[in-house]
C-alpha cells in the first residue's frame, strides 16, 4: 500500500472508534477485512491511529469551529495537511481514489487557514489534553506541565529489559545489533535498553523469543529497582496482570526470592505463566480462595493498581479521551481499598509498594496520604514521581513500612 492508502484507511477505522467501538477492536476488525494489507501497512496503519488519537483536539478544532462534526475523514485530513505536508501534496489527497468524499472547496479554505486557527486555539487544544484535569495536571507537574503535555502528543520510545536470569546488558546489546535492532544504554538503569530503530524485528528475534528481553518502559522498570526489593524476601505482587513487574524482580533478584503474583483477571495470569517460563523465572501464582491462607507472610507486598493511566498517554492515547471525574473517584475508592486490604499479607517491618502509571494526585499522592491518616502501623518511607522528563511514562510510586 502507498503511504497516502494507508492514512486512507485509517478512516473507517477511526470511524468506528468515534462510534463507540474500541480501537483494538476496530483495527483486528479492519485487518481481518482486509487481508491484502501486509505486516509493514498493518504497523503504518496502526502509527498514524495512535499518532492522530495523541493529536485528536488540535486536528478536529479548525474544523469543529467551522461547524463541522468529528470524524475520520476531518481528523486524517488535518493530519497529513499539518503534520505530513513534507511528504503528501493536496494533490495527494484529492487524487487518491480511497480518500472519500472529494475534499470541497470549504473545506480548502479551513485548511489554507489552518495556522491561524491553530493560533487561536485554547492551551488544552494545543496541547492535547481534556480540560477539565489541567488544574489537577498541573498540581502535580508543576512547572513542567506544559513540556510534559507537549511531548505526550509523540510517540513514546520502546524500552527493553534485559532478563538477568539468562543474559547480560553488553552481551545482549550486541545480540540484538546482529539482528538489525540497534539500542542504546540507559544511564537510569543496570537492566534497560532503549531501541533507536529495527524495532519491528523485535518479535521475531532470537533475543524475544528466547526471554532475554521483555518489552517494559523505564519508569516501570524503575519502580523495581528500589533496594528495600532484595534477595531472601517473601513477594507478593497483588495486581499482577500479565506479570511484567513480577518479571522484572525476579531478574533483579536472579530468582533468589519467593516470588508469588495474583489477580483478580484469571486470564492475565494464564498469560505470566506462559512468560515466566520463557524467563525462567520462578513465581508461584496464587487465586483469589487461597489468599487469606497468607496473612502476616509476606516481607513486600507489591501494588501496581488500575488506574486511569495518565501516564501513558503516549502509548495508549484513546485513555485521554475515556476518562471522567467520576471514573477518577472511582478508581480512587478502589485503590485505596486495595491497600487497606493488603496490610494483612504483610509481615512486621514489612514494606508495601504502591505504584500507579497515573500523574493525578488523586490516585497517588491523595491515596497514599488517606491511607497513612487511617492506618498508624504504616510510614512512609519513600515517595517518587517518574514522567518523560526525568525518566518516561508517567508513574507515581511509595514505599511504606509496617511498624
Amino acid at each position: 500500500m502507498l503511504q497516502i492508502s494507508r492514512a486512507c484507511a485509517a478512516i473507517d477505522i477511526l470511524d468506528n472508534y468515534i462510534n463507540g467501538i474500541p480501537i483494538e477492536k476496530a483495527l483486528k476488525e479492519w485487518f481481518k477485512n482486509n487481508r491484502f494489507a501486509g505486516s509493514n501497512d498493518r504497523r503504518s496503519i496502526r502509527d498514524i491511529i495512535f499518532d492522530i488519537l495523541r493529536k485528536r483536539l488540535i486536528l478536529f478544532y479548525p474544523f469543529q469551529i467551522n461547524d463541522y462534526p468529528e470524524n475520520g475523514r476531518i481528523l486524517v485530513l488535518s493530519y497529513l495537511y499539518i503534520y505530513k505536508r513534507d511528504t503528501f501534496s493536496l494533490c495527494d489527497i484529492v487524487d487518491n481514489k480511497y480518500f472519500l468524499p472529494p475534499i470541497k472547496n470549504k473545506e480548502l479554505l479551513i485548511l489554507n487557514k489552518i495556522n491561524d486557527y491553530i493560533k487561536k486555539a485554547p492551551k488544552n487544544i494545543l496541547l492535547g489534553y481534556p480540560e477539565f484535569l489541567e488544574k489537577k495536571l498541573k498540581t502535580t507537574l508543576g512547572n513542567d506541565f506544559d513540556k510534559v503535555m507537549k511531548i505526550f502528543l509523540e510517540r513514546a520510545p520502546i524500552y527493553l529489559r534485559i532478563n538477568n536470569l539468562k543474559t547480560n546488558l553488553k552481551d545482549e546489546k550486541s545480540n540484538l545489533e546482529k539482528e538489525n535492532i540497534i539500542c542504546e544504554y540507559c544511564s537510569a538503569s543496570k537492566s534497560a535498553l532503549r531501541i533507536k530503530s529495527g524495532e519491528q524485528f523485535l518479535k521475531k528475534s532470537s533475543s524475544y523469543q528466547l526471554g532475554n528481553v521483555e518489552l517494559q518502559d523505564l519508569s516501570s522498570q524503575l519502580t523495581t529497582e528500589v533496594d528495600e526489593i532484595s534477595p531472601g524476601k517473601r513477594i507478593l505482587d497483588l495486581c499482577a496482570g500479565s506479570g511484567g513487574k513480577s518479571l522484572a524482580i525476579a531478574s533483579k533478584l536472579k530468582n533468589n526470592a519467593d516470588i508469588f503474583a495474583h489477580d483478580v483477571n484469571t486470564l492475565k495470569l494464564s498469560n505470566l505463566l506462559l512468560r515466566s517460563n520463557r524467563a525462567g523465572a520462578r513465581i508461584k501464582i496464587i487465586d483469589s480462595s487461597s489468599l487469606n491462607k497468607y496473612e502476616n507472610f509476606f516481607d513486600i507486598v507489591f501494588i501496581d493498581a488500575p488506574c486511569s493511566g495518565t501516564g501513558t498517554w503516549r502509548r495508549d492515547p484513546k485513555t485521554k479521551w475515556e476518562i471522567n471525574d467520576q471514573k477518577i473517584k472511582t478508581l480512587s475508592k478502589n485503590q485505596y481499598k486495595i491497600m487497606k486490604n493488603s496490610c494483612s499479607y504483610l509481615k512486621k517491618s514489612g514494606f508495601l509498594i504502591y505504584v500507579v502509571c497515573s500523574l493525578l494526585e488523586d490516585e497517588g499522592e491523595l491515596v497514599v496520604k488517606k491511607f497513612l491518616m487511617n492506618d498508624q502501623k504504616f510510614s512512609l518511607v519513600n515517595k517518587q514521581l517518574y514522567h518523560p522528563i526525568n525518566a518516561s511514562d508517567g508513574f507515581f510510586f511509595a514505599i511504606l513500612k509496617k511498624r
